[in-house]
């Protein structure tokens, strides 16, 4: 296995950090990242969309930009309403890169979310001749939805028809479901057309922040919760397991926690990178750094420890928040941007950068 890292132009001013970054490869040597900026002095205060491009290999970016494709929208009353969390895709069947992610609200002079605030999924499509996403539209869903239905910081799927798989968290009893959305895509509209079963375990938030992939004759779902990450496996995308517990492959339980966990797959394996409790890394918020990347066994989906590398380093700030997409079967990206948060934890040596690591197979 060969790393390459490389480093996308970064910001922190001791107000303002990037946050967020997910990217993918949409032909040749062209990539293109999407990040946020994050104030510092609330929690979860976003920027509109930014966006950084590579045209040789995701070697070297741009600087990140300002993007319309969702601009801050103000209510009558003041509420601020922008979109987060977004992830880009290459749909194969029409060409087009799409994002997604969900909506987030501001109360007038608020520095942090509106707590229990509807959470819509939000889609934008990359217009690739001027660079820049065009404006967000919301995915129409059932009534039944209505207090929410949003995808955030997830991994989703092109099925073999084209259709998209998009893992999303369904607001249920103050907590969270998760279930995968399947919608229909023609270059332009996203249409909802399904809902898998609603995966829900009864630990504070449920089970939040999906990703999901296919690998084999399963579909995989890994799952964000508050005490410890979790897993699920379906013969379909439409009907999943119960969810398991992350484990190693001698039967310890994975101490990932209340941070989001992605797949990789390379070379014909599969991988989870992730976060954990790692015993000198207790000075990061929710101990999300450094990233971590592991072999899971296929046969009892437990993790091989002896396979277990860091990919992205720490240095004080957490790195949580981060992407991975699949550039092809022996090649893939995980871009993680430092979280500048709590503050001081610039003094073990964050700085706010984006990091842009290639994995390769061989």
């Amino acid at each position: 296995m060969r790393i390459e890292t490389y480093r996308v132009p970064g910001h922190f001013d001791g107000r303002e950090c990037f946050v967020h970054a997910r990217a993918c490869h949409i032909g040749g040597g062209e990539y293109v990242m999407t990040l946020q900026k994050l104030d510092v002095s609330g929690s979860d205060l976003f920027s509109p969309l930014y966006a950084s491009y590579s045209s040789d290999g995701g070697r070297s970016w741009s600087e990140p930009r300002p993007d319309d494709a969702f601009t801050v929208r103000t209510d009558a009353d003041g509420t601020r309403r922008l979109g987060c969390d977004a992830t880009p895709l290459l749909h194969r069947a029409t060409g087009t890169v799409i994002l997604c992610g969900h909506t987030v609200a501001y109360a007038p002079g608020q520095k942090v979310p509106i707590s229990g605030g509807v959470r819509q999924t939000f889609y934008s499509t990359l217009d690739r001749a001027n660079r820049r996403f065009t404006p967000a539209r919301i995915v129409e869903v059932p009534d039944s939805y209505e207090f929410g239905c949003a995808t955030g910081c997830s991994q989703f799927v092109e099925d073999t028809n084209g259709d998209l798989l998009i893992p999303v968290a369904i607001p249920r009893g103050g907590s969270y479901a998760t279930g995968v959305m399947r919608c229909e895509f023609d270059g332009e509209t996203l249409r909802y057309k399904g809902m898998s079963n609603e995966l829900y375990i009864n630990v504070p938030r449920g089970l939040y922040e999906g990703s999901l992939c296919k690998f084999g004759d399963h579909w995989l779902l890994t799952l964000r919760n508050d005490a410890y990450g979790h897993f699920s496996v379906g013969d379909t995308p439409e009907s999943f397991g119960e969810p398991r517990l992350w484990r190693w492959d001698d039967g310890e339980v994975l101490e990932n926690y209340n941070t989001q966990q992605h797949w990789l797959e390379l070379g014909g394996g599969l991988y989870l990178v992730y976060t954990r409790r790692a015993g000198n890394n207790d000075h990061v918020f929710r101990h999300r750094a450094p990233l971590f990347m592991s072999r899971v066994d296929p046969d009892t989906m437990r993790l091989v420890r002896e396979s277990e590398i860091i990919v992205v380093p720490e240095r004080g700030a957490r790195l949580g928040n981060f992407g991975v997409t699949m550039v092809d079967e022996n090649h893939a990206l995980i871009t993680a941007a430092e979280w500048m948060q709590p503050k001081g934890c610039e003094k073990y040596g964050s700085d706010g950068t984006t990091f842009a690591v290639h994995v390769y197979s061989d």
